[in-house]
């Protein structure tokens, strides 16, 4: 992967601008990317600003700086790296970029562009997104109709080929482009369209760390932004860019001294771990798993990621704790279904421990994920059978039908939601029109073009219980109530353990079934209704 940093702004901010003392902006970024092993970074800059990095020793520390003279410069270069390195980063060299969201970046799979939900101005490039993907873009040449959102400047593209078409048919309009307003307003009420991606408890809290600091954003940068104008293009050519979300961490340039102070100070205002490990957490949770769990699991998967426990470990942990847990329900005695349920409600605490660990740690693997799926089968299934041992040890009869009945209901659930899911993820995402680059008004690109925007609305009993479910999220409690009916994994653990400790196995079978069979008709019929719709 190739990094380019832009040090295109007159008074080189990138080059002589402290972000403390001794440190410029450029070696702060310089030395992020270190962390992070980027070992292939490339400097675009003005002819005064490569005579200063030159003199602050960028060619004894083997960095290459490309001097370019304009904008259209900064295209050519970018168009030709892109053609020989492939993947690539752009970044602003004046950006002061918290450590965690560089790293996101860094890593992404995909073409990423950050982006903030914040007020629309001149001083940063206006977005509009929809479904966590950039479907208008703005520059100085290029208009946003009612945008939602601003570029921070800093843009990942994993497509080398189409990154280098777009910067070739730029470099040769950019000159001849007319600056434009660069917002344009309709009036009409757009939906939620940037979401909270990642971060969750600690965003109320952070977030006013952040945004205390009025200098950040203020000043509109003298230089056409390059990177805004590579992310119209992608936009424009019908690339798909996800937009990241910035919301609690990060990702401001600094244009003078005092923006420089107040980013070092939102930066420092933050406590990333913090955030990192909240992101560990899922945000689409069970009841069950979010209050009785999540709450505290999170600090279990911070202490064992730095003792060295792998997320495969944890979730060995727990495969090997669910199985003590079936050999005490074997017992059948009143203390063995206790223990049993304790330990199985521990075994469960440790499969949402493992998913975490991968999070905070950012190991992910194939194995992990197969072991994790396959592994909360067999410790259900596992207890169902110690369950059904040990009601046949203590009561004349068995219960071995009821217990085959559950996992019977419980297959036949699992396959499914995983073949909807399956089909859902199979279905591509609508296209973007593609836009001529010297066209201003970007009204061409919007995936809900005005002659639709004010068509009847869809009828049928498919749209009906898609309209009713989506009114359901805006009444209280009701989201949560969505969410147990369908007797998700935590809710079906929390059954198995308080029926086991309180009842016995034949009760905790029927409360399977009778649950069960509620929640697998609620889905399958929803699933139907959406299909239709």
């Amino acid at each position: 992967m190739t990094f380019v940093v832009l040090a295109t702004e007159p008074g080189d901010p990138t080059a002589e601008l402290d972000y403390s003392a001794g440190t410029t902006l450029l070696d702060r970024l310089l030395g992020q990317l270190a962390a992070l092993k980027v070992a292939d970074v490339r400097v675009i800059a003005r002819p005064r600003a490569a005579e200063v990095l030159r003199k602050n020793g960028a060619d004894a520390r083997g960095l290459e700086i490309i001097e370019s003279a304009d904008v259209a410069g900064d295209l050519r270069e970018v168009g030709r790296l892109a053609r020989a390195k492939g993947e690539m980063v752009i970044a602003h060299g004046d950006l002061v970029v918290s450590d965690e969201l560089l790293t996101r970046l860094v890593r992404d799979k995909t073409t990423t562009a950050v982006t903030a939900k914040q007020p629309v101005s001149g001083s940063r490039p206006a977005v509009r997104i929809a479904g966590r993907r950039v479907v208008s873009a703005g520059s100085r040449y290029h208009q946003v109709t009612d945008p939602d959102g601003v570029f921070r400047g800093l843009l990942k593209i994993v497509e080398s080929e189409a990154l280098a078409d777009v910067c070739e048919r730029l470099t040769m309009l950019v000159d001849m482009l007319p600056e434009v307003e660069p917002v344009r307003v309709l009036g009409r009420e757009r939906g939620k369209s940037l979401d909270v991606f990642v971060d969750n408890t600690a965003r109320d809290e952070l977030d006013k760390a952040v945004r205390q600091h009025r200098d950040l954003g203020t000043t509109a940068p003298a230089e056409p932004d390059t990177a805004a104008l590579v992310l119209v293009g992608l936009v424009r050519a019908g690339i798909r860019v996800t937009a990241r979300n910035v919301d609690v961490l990060v990702c401001e340039r600094a244009l003078d001294a005092a923006q420089a102070a107040a980013a070092r100070e939102a930066v420092e205002a933050i406590d990333e771990d913090r955030v990192r490990l909240d992101a560990a957490v899922k945000g689409d949770d069970g009841w069950f798993t979010t209050y009785f769990v999540s709450t505290y699991s999170r600090y279990i998967a911070r202490w064992a990621a730095r003792r060295g426990l792998t997320p495969n470990a944890v979730t060995c942990i727990s495969m090997g704790t669910a199985a003590i847990a079936a050999l005490w329900f074997a017992d059948g005695s009143r203390l063995g279904l206790v223990l049993g349920a304790v330990l199985l409600y521990f075994a469960f605490v440790f499969d949402c421990v493992d998913g975490q660990v991968a999070r905070y740690t950012r190991q992910y693997s194939t194995l992990g994920a197969w072991l994790d799926a396959t592994f909360d089968r067999g410790k259900e299934y596992l207890a169902y059978a110690g369950l059904a041992v040990g009601y046949g040890a203590t009561h004349v009869g068995d219960v071995w039908g009821l217990a085959c009945a559950v996992i019977i209901l419980q297959t036949c659930r699992h396959m499914v939601d995983f073949s909807f899911a399956v089909h859902k993820g199979s279905v591509p995402p609508a296209p973007i029109r593609e836009l001529p680059l010297d066209v201003p008004d970007d009204s061409l690109l919007d995936p809900a073009p005005a002659a639709s925007r004010h068509a009847a609305p869809r009828k049928g009993l498919g749209m009906l219980a898609v309209r009713a479910s989506a009114a359901l999220e805006n009444i209280p409690g009701a989201r949560w109530g969505k969410k147990i009916i369908i007797l998700p994994i935590g809710e079906r653990f929390a059954l198995i353990a308080l029926t086991a400790a309180f009842f016995d196995a034949k009760v905790t079978f029927l409360a399977l079934l009778a649950w069960g069979g509620l929640a697998a008709a609620y889905t399958l019929s929803g699933r139907i209704l959406r299909s239709l719709a």
